[in-house]
């Protein structure tokens, strides 16, 4: 139980170390933006952050408090049930007292309790990982759709960007770590294992974030508040993060066994193309949604992650075969090159959206 007390309170002070942080920052970059756009701040004022800071306080400490209790008892209940009990606390006092940072901490509680607790399932059971993989990413998009949504309320337009911030990094870090060496290697060990009819608690658990997420989309594309494209994109990754949960053994390698020197096989080069060219087409997704829903911080964000993408491309794929000069030459020319490009489509968009129709 110390154990997990430990980690239990070290995760929850980085979350919440790692969220002043960016909320300093946010609040910097936008501490000229004008009252149309208080949406996009974490807070609205010093006593606005002063209250959330106390409201995120006491919901820890009555996590705090509920832990010593149940160890003090002899521990009747699990320390996971305290945490879901916690996160649950937080996302109701959040939309109660419309608090961003309660809404954060709840979110990212409750996934991270899921995500324990499936852990627990699939391991008792010698399931497949890919099952997990496919919740946490279902879960991510339902994120997304639901920050659309909180966007056409004017007292949630806050919240929204907490959903579609989680959502988005979450999907493009998951994206970004498959189309890896590294990745195309977890997701060979995540496919060895039990079928998911195995575990019923992971079966009941997909059906409902599947049912949920569908039924989100559809409603979302009906009251025209994402677009067709934005609702396609939704359907297709989660069809792909499903098939991983699906997946029967995979061998991506040649050889067994961890090595940076294995040569991939021709499913393992198959998927490898694949996560490479998703990741492409969302983040060149995530710049057309911004230029369509006239949000120059999305397109600016999308050009970021895309520039990056390409930059970690490049030394992932040419650095190991060419001489380090050349590949460092060679890569000074192609980030000079992409970068003017991408500067420039990035003004040409902004200038447009800042026309207006």
């Amino acid at each position: 139980m110390d154990d997990s007390f430990a980690v239990f309170w070290g995760s929850l002070w980085s979350l919440f170390i790692i969220g002043l942080i960016v909320f300093f920052i946010w609040r910097r970059t936008k501490s000229g933006a004008p009252l149309k756009d208080g949406y996009r701040r974490f807070t609205l004022s010093k006593e606005d952050s002063v209250s959330q800071s106390l409201l995120l306080l006491s919901v820890l400490f009555l996590g705090a408090t509920l832990l010593a209790l149940n160890r003090d008892l002899g521990d009747p209940i699990s320390w996971r049930a305290i945490f879901l009990v916690t996160s649950a606390a937080g996302l109701a006092s959040a939309y109660y007292f419309k608090a961003v940072y309660l809404l954060t901490y709840g979110l990212i509680g409750a996934v991270s309790w899921w995500g324990i607790q499936a852990e627990r399932w699939i391991t008792g059971k010698g399931m497949r990982g890919g099952t997990l993989l496919a919740g946490l990413a279902w879960l991510a998009l339902i994120s997304l759709v639901l920050g659309h949504l909180h966007g056409e309320k004017p007292k949630f337009k806050r919240f929204s960007l907490i959903y579609l911030g989680l959502g988005l990094f979450f999907i493009t870090g998951l994206l970004f770590f498959l189309s890896t060496r590294a990745g195309l290697e977890a997701l060979e060990e995540l496919t060895r294992g039990n079928p998911i009819l195995r575990s019923w608690e992971v079966l009941l658990s997909l059906l409902l974030f599947g049912a949920s997420l569908t039924g989100l989309t559809l409603y979302a594309g009906s009251k025209k508040i994402v677009s067709r494209f934005e609702a396609w994109a939704v359907i297709l990754l989660a069809l792909l993060f499903g098939l991983v949960a699906f997946l029967p053994q995979q061998r991506l390698f040649l050889r067994s066994g961890f090595s940076t020197g294995r040569e991939l096989s021709g499913s393992g080069i198959l998927w490898a193309l694949l996560f490479n060219l998703v990741i492409f087409l969302e983040l060149i997704g995530v710049i057309f949604s911004g230029y369509w829903r006239k949000e120059e911080w999305v397109i600016n964000l999308g050009a970021l992650l895309l520039f990056l993408l390409i930059t970690v491309k490049y030394f992932d794929w040419f650095f190991t075969f060419l001489d380090k000069g050349i590949a460092f030459i060679g890569a000074g020319i192609l980030l000079f090159v992409v970068g003017w490009l991408m500067e420039k489509g990035r003004r040409y968009m902004i200038s447009n959206v800042k026309a207006g129709p």
